[in-house]
């Protein structure tokens, strides 16, 4: 699931910071066209959604392979002896 969460956000992301930087050469992409009327505001939102899910997906990823604590194990006591 990350993995595909951190492949939408980086799309995301060169697609929204990339219509700010090819807005300036009055260039676009295709498949941004649409929301040519909306620049820059739609592509900085864009990329912050983007490096949301970035962080989303690292931070998932940092969950999955953290260790979880557990309580030290202690032997059990033997007959006899003070507790």
């Amino acid at each position: 699931m990350s993995s595909i969460m951190m492949r939408i956000g980086v799309l995301c992301a060169v697609l929204g910071f990339g219509t700010i930087i090819l807005e300036q050469f009055d260039y676009e992409f295709r498949i941004l066209s649409w929301a040519s009327d909306m620049q820059p505001l739609f592509g900085i939102v864009l990329g912050l959604v983007g490096i949301a899910l970035i962080g989303g997906s690292v931070a998932m990823k940092r969950a999955k392979g953290a260790p979880q604590q557990q309580a030290p194990i202690q032997p059990p006591q033997q007959p006899g002896q003070p507790g």
